[in-house]
């Protein structure tokens, strides 16, 4: 019964809700969520970007170390140096970054040494480029390009752990190249105003990747709440916020056919509103409908701190259901329903002077399966009767006769 006992779920969420669709209006031009919605964000999503930079880390790794292919062919007068720094400085640091990134929690950690990484790796070719006399620098030199595109479009850093990436990686390029000297001062310039335009591209690429993917989570996170709002309103009572007769089938419905394996103790709780009617016919249905909540919400509260799913029986009726309870702790929570319905001190005139709201409650125990649903509930309700017979404003409990209620 565990895995179905449950409270009435409060309105789903309304206040996200909310922020989805002012974020969704807002069209993400700021690539920014609102706090709240960004820890959401960052905590629905971070297992699944982890699982993606180590799969593009380690993809990323092996091509990167492919390129000695390139530095032996274009930089083979230093070719020894750059296979040093692929392979036992680059690589060693990307497996630990790898495995630092497992133990990370924080989203901002985990982007921060992804990009590091990966402009760790873009400056080591080229610090050794500088020591070389190769005729092919101008050429080595654009494969910085593709560590660019890496950064941003395979690693899909968010932008602006991607401004910062690439203004390092340009950075680097510029000075390198100005250093090593193999270039007249047009082609240096000619080669900067291509690196340039380069990281505006991508960095607009990296924009809109972003503002697709954060767009995405809000249309795929309202869905979800949509989702949840529908199946509360199809198992919730609109007026009393209880579980309604429908989800109430349900339930039962699971608890027996698990009780079909596992025998269980089920208490059905009935609960009635004394001379209800009396007062709607007296008050009007709108004063009736506030008297409702009001015995509803402290029937909902007390089932809640029982670990009790409470039900909407029909009209004034309530039902609660109770698993694996003996008959001390059933009595006491139908005493406590009781007492908590009467301090509600809701005045009840047509009564007399001083009459306040009261409630009866039949309690009828039983083993499932060997006692049906329906007859757990009938016991209860002829409790409940029993109850009313007595005076109201008190309960009465079924006879328990081993393996079913009487």
């Amino acid at each position: 019964m565990q895995a179905v006992q449950a409270q009435p779920a409060h309105s789903p969420e309304p206040h996200t809700m909310a922020l989805v669709e002012q974020a969704i209006a807002s069209g993400m031009g700021g690539l920014t969520f609102d706090r709240e919605l960004e820890r959401r964000y960052e905590a629905d999503t971070q297992r699944q970007r982890l699982q993606f930079l180590t799969s593009t880390g380690i993809c990323g790794a092996v091509i990167y170390n492919l390129f000695l292919i390139s530095d032996w062919l274009a930089l083979e007068d230093v070719f020894a140096y750059v296979a040093v720094g692929r392979l036992l400085l680059i690589t060693p640091m990307i497996i630990a970054i790898l495995l630092l990134a497992q133990r990370l929690t924080s989203r901002r950690a985990l982007e921060t040494v992804s990009a590091l990484a990966t402009v760790l790796s873009s400056l080591m070719p080229l610090v050794v480029m500088i020591y070389s006399d190769s005729p092919y620098r101008l050429h080595y030199q654009l494969g910085m390009l593709l560590l660019m595109v890496y950064c941003t479009m395979i690693q899909q850093l968010p932008f602006r752990f991607a401004v910062a990436a690439m203004a390092s990686m340009l950075g680097i390029q510029l000075l390198t190249t100005h250093i090593a000297g193999f270039m007249d001062p047009v082609t240096w310039r000619a080669n900067a105003f291509l690196y340039g335009s380069t990281v505006v591209l991508l960095l607009m690429a990296s924009y809109f990747l972003e503002r697709a993917s954060r767009l995405s989570y809000l249309f795929a996170l309202r869905g979800r709440l949509l989702e949840v709002q529908l199946t509360e309103m199809a198992r919730t009572d609109p007026l009393t916020q209880l579980f309604n007769r429908r989800h109430q089938g349900d339930v039962t419905a699971q608890l027996w056919q698990a009780a079909g394996t596992e025998a269980t103790c089920v208490t059905a709780i009935l609960i009635d509103i004394d001379h209800f009617k009396l007062y709607n016919d007296s008050y009007g249905h709108l004063q009736g409908d506030s008297c409702l909540k009001q015995v509803s919400a402290t029937i909902k509260e007390l089932s809640r701190q029982s670990n009790a799913m409470p039900f909407r029986f029909g009209g004034e009726e309530m039902l609660v259901l109770l698993v694996g309870a003996d008959s001390q702790q059933a009595r006491q929570l139908g005493q406590d329903l009781c007492t908590a319905v009467a301090d509600l001190g809701l005045a009840h005139p047509a009564l007399g002077a001083g009459a306040r709201v009261t409630i009866s409650v039949g309690i009828a125990m039983g083993i499932a399966p060997y006692v049906t649903a329906h007859n757990l509930i009938g016991a209860a309700d002829k409790a409940l009767y029993a109850a009313k017979n007595a005076g109201r404003n008190c309960l009465r409990q079924a006879p328990f006769e081993g393996s079913a209620a009487a």
